[in-house]
């Protein structure tokens, strides 16, 4: 389960890392409270029950360091976090080793941990202040080991809430992305097309309704759906007709139900609808290689579901 830790404040985060290491490394961690923590939300001296393995855990004096961000597509990767958050706190680390505070250094975030670029950065941070124990824990890690193996605090700090369990066909999506790819040369958009095209150009006052009880902001749906994807729902709308394609369209309208119904119930759990396509887009994407040159269709196949009046209020 993906927990939607953006949503939680900065404290409520850092609280969270400190209960996660009190599982990790025992219940002498010890919390700071808000204001100059130099360099540290949490510390533990002693050796670690469960960290890095039991045949040989970390042990001495471990400062544990919670960067929290408000994005939900952060990486480790982007430029703010290598180039100017990680300096800051290399210089933090610095200090504490001069004063012989630190032995391991745990740094715990909510972005998306890059492989390689994340490696570059602890080696970075091991070369500068010679604290050789040090890890950079992502939300992946946050998520599949330390959240979905302690219910309890799931339920202490409510991320049910925050949690959307969208177990949908993603898989079938991504066949209708690679076939409509495998396809699109071969669809010709002749005047009978550019004709059609009117069908969807008409009801703006309707859509503006639309857009309105589903909160699509209004840059968003000139700037992306009508200047980006609009040009393709024909193409899109032509593929799905063709009689060989009957599996697909199937399929089209099984994940339109399945969304639906699932945005249906935890509507509320995001802002704008934009919040929507983009945690879709993110989940069908992610870590998947064969999307590569094909990703933009997903936002398309996404924006013709909700023109269609197939995902959202109507």
């Amino acid at each position: 389960m993906d927990y939607r830790l953006e949503l939680l404040d900065e404290k409520t985060f850092e609280n969270m890392i400190n209960t996660i290491c009190q599982k990790l490394l025992g219940m002498g961690v010890i919390s700071f409270a808000t204001g100059k923590d130099g360099g540290r939300d949490g510390k533990f001296t002693g050796t670690a029950q469960n960290f890095q393995d039991s045949i040989s855990p970390w042990s001495g004096k471990f400062i544990i360091q919670a960067k929290h961000t408000e994005i939900p597509t952060a990486s480790c990767s982007d430029y703010d976090f290598g180039n100017k958050i990680i300096p800051k706190e290399i210089l933090k680390i610095k200090n504490l080793k001069e004063q012989g505070d630190v032995d391991c250094y745990l740094l715990f975030t909510n972005r998306k941990y890059s492989g390689v670029k994340g490696e570059e950065i602890i080696k970075m941070i091991i070369e500068e202040t010679n604290v050789q124990n040090s890890v950079i824990i992502g939300k992946e890690t946050i998520n599949d080991l330390y959240l979905n193996s302690n219910k309890e605090i799931v339920q202490q700090y409510n991320l049910n809430k925050h949690h959307i369990p969208f177990d949908f066909s993603d898989a079938e999506i991504k066949d209708i992305i690679f076939a409509f790819k495998s396809q699109l040369p071969k669809i010709v958009i002749d005047l009978k097309e550019q004709i059609e095209k009117s069908k969807f150009d008409f009801d703006h006052l309707e859509k503006e309704i639309k857009n309105e009880k589903n909160k699509l902001g209004k840059e968003y749906y000139q700037n992306v759906i009508l200047t980006g994807s609009l040009m393709d729902f024909e193409k899109l709308e032509r593929f799905l007709e063709n009689p060989i394609n009957s599996v697909l369209k199937d399929y089209y309208f099984d994940i339109a139900s399945e969304l639906n119904a699932l945005i249906t119930i935890k509507r509320s759990d995001f802002g704008p609808f934009e919040e929507i396509f983009a945690f879709l887009y993110k989940s069908v994407c992610d870590g998947s290689t064969q999307l590569l040159g094909s990703k933009r269709h997903v936002s398309t196949f996404l924006h013709y579901l909700y023109f269609e009046c197939l995902i959202g209020e109507k």
